[in-house]
């Protein structure tokens, strides 16, 4: 019996080898090489100089540059604006999907197309509509007797042109998700609520959202960390641009890295960002055991 356990053991670490060895390659070795390289003077300009240690200067000289912290702030507006349209546009359309109506499936199919589109070309669809004068978007406001939005050229438009870009790619999402938790809902709930004579939006506000509630904020949790990674979108449409009103936190670990060069201070920056997705997962989480104790009580 001994025998025959050691043996499926020697099978199994056979079978996990190759898994362990491209997780190790693709993954646990870039990222300590780049912890490494955060603790160093190294100019990829100037790749046969020895890199050489200079400690936490890099990550002293990103946390008292006001650049890193503009692109920290710029990160957490989109973000805001994203998530915060995403969730309610998400939930509503969700809702209406989910109702027993003809073409119901067709509809949600239709509706998932931009999530599988790639974001590179996303970006250039939205390209091309926001072109000042060419752009379909200026064309239709246009038709109302509105002068025409400079939606990537201006300062004022150019970070909103970015979240609806982005809003209309992953909203369909946050629509998924919900409508598959709604659907998987207990139905005695909403019995009771209709015996009790309450109007829909008391049904959806005191049985509905409450149930929701752990499935939301899983899936604004996952749209929180891929937003704060969001880089295609903004180089396709602005470059980071116009000025640096639009350059985010992996625009910023960009130029660093290959617009100056300077890859220790990009390597630094990337595991500051790095320490606050942490944060994030751990608020996470802790939102996650709150929510799951008041539903237990």
């Amino acid at each position: 019996m001994s025998h025959t356990a050691s043996r499926n053991k020697r099978i199994a670490l056979i079978f996990l080898l190759p898994a362990v060895l491209i997780l190790f390659v693709t993954t646990i070795y870039p990222m300590v090489y780049a912890l490494w390289l955060s603790f160093r003077n190294y100019d990829l300009s100037k790749p046969f100089i020895p890199r050489i240690f200079v400690g936490l200067t890099n990550y002293i000289e990103i946390l008292s540059s006001q650049a890193f912290f503009h692109a920290l702030l710029t990160t957490f507006k989109l973000m805001a604006m994203t998530l915060s349209v995403q969730l309610v546009l998400g939930v509503g359309i969700a809702l209406l999907v989910t109702q027993k109506l003809p073409g119901m499936a067709l509809v949600r199919t239709l509706l998932l197309i931009p999530m599988m589109i790639s974001p590179v070309i996303v970006g250039l669809v939205w390209l091309f509509l926001y072109f000042p004068e060419l752009g379909y978007l200026n064309y239709f406001i246009g038709l109302v007797g509105l002068g025409p939005i400079p939606w990537i050229t201006s300062t004022r438009w150019a970070l909103t042109a970015i979240a609806i870009a982005d809003i209309w790619q992953w909203t369909p999402f946050i629509m998924m998700g919900t409508a598959a938790a709604l659907q998987s809902l207990s139905p005695e709930p909403y019995e009771a609520a209709r015996i009790d004579g309450n109007s829909r939006w008391d049904v959806f506000r005191y049985v509905t959202l409450p149930q929701l509630k752990p499935v939301l904020i899983s899936l604004l949790f996952l749209r929180a960390i891929d937003a704060f990674k969001i880089y295609d979108i903004i180089y396709v449409l602005t470059k980071g641009g116009p000025g640096d009103a639009t350059e985010v936190m992996s625009l910023y670990i960009y130029r660093q890295s290959f617009t100056f060069w300077r890859m220790g201070v990009g390597a630094a920056a990337s595991f500051v960002s790095l320490i606050i997705i942490t944060v994030l997962i751990t608020f996470f989480f802790k939102s996650m055991q709150r929510s799951q104790a008041t539903q237990a009580r």
